[in-house]
């Protein structure tokens, strides 16, 4: 399971890879969405609520 380092969201599918900058390897490789709009996307995945949580919420 691949996070996206800029929008924090799961990725699914293919990933943009960012290899570390340290030799070491004291820091891990980082993975953004291969495209902007896909964090966007993730983003609004991430945020709908359900008809029930809607309806909830409201009480």
């Amino acid at each position: 399971m691949k996070r996206c380092s800029y929008c924090s969201h799961v990725i699914v599918g293919d990933a943009k890879e960012l290899p570390s900058e340290s030799a070491s390897g004291a820091r891990p490789t980082a993975y953004w969405h291969p495209k902007a709009i896909d964090c966007v996307v993730a983003q609004k995945l991430a945020t709908d609520r359900s008809p029930l949580q809607q309806r909830l919420r409201s009480l």
